[in-house]
């Protein structure tokens, strides 16, 4: 009998809304799809409420796309199975939304931003946060994060999206995972 709480349907759902992006894209061309809903430097300012979201489901071509999609399953399952789906969804929205404000506010007078990378480096930064919280050795997951952020500066690398994804998902993580003993976040009253 198959545990309907162990499947990650959150994961699910958004690979299948990131697929249904990648169809629109196709339908449409690249160049409108990111013409219309890729996040750019001050998009807020111009009205542009829109992209803050749908430009995480939007991507530049089948590779762009493919590297999102894995790392997104990669690190979603299972994260999802080990929060639970309502924390994991929380920290993944908070991840778009890090990563289109620090788009909008340092994005770079010619870039456009877009792709889920900003929401999964929520993940990693949330990651790293339950590692510590969990009081297992968080080098392994700091050395992923150093290694991506290295990456991150490569050219053509979002690294405004990445870091305000990464920065949202540790800040939510900090609020809402608990460790071990059932607390969250910095309590004065406590031992040490």
């Amino acid at each position: 009998m198959i545990d309907h709480r162990k499947i990650p349907f959150v994961t699910i759902g958004i690979v299948l809304l990131n697929i249904l992006g990648l169809v629109y894209e196709l339908s449409v061309g690249e160049d409108v799809a990111v013409a219309q809903f890729a996040m750019y430097e001050g998009a807020l300012r111009d009205g542009e409420w829109l992209r803050l979201i749908v430009s995480a489901f939007i991507h530049f071509g089948i590779m762009h796309f493919g590297s999102n999609i894995i790392c997104l399953i990669f690190f979603g399952m299972s994260f999802e199975k080990a929060i639970g789906p309502v924390k994991y969804i929380l920290i993944y929205i908070a991840g778009i939304i890090g990563s289109g404000l620090m788009i909008n506010f340092i994005g770079g007078p010619d870039g456009v931003h877009a792709g889920a990378s900003g929401a999964i480096w929520a993940l990693m930064g949330a990651t790293l946060i339950l590692t510590i919280r969990r009081h297992q050795n968080p080098i392994y997951v700091g050395r992923g994060i150093i290694f991506n952020l290295i990456y991150s500066f490569s050219a053509g690398i979002s690294w405004q999206g990445h870091v305000g994804g990464g920065l949202a998902g540790a800040l939510v993580a900090l609020i809402i995972i608990r460790d071990s003993a059932g607390r969250t976040g910095y309590d004065p009253h406590a031992p040490g």
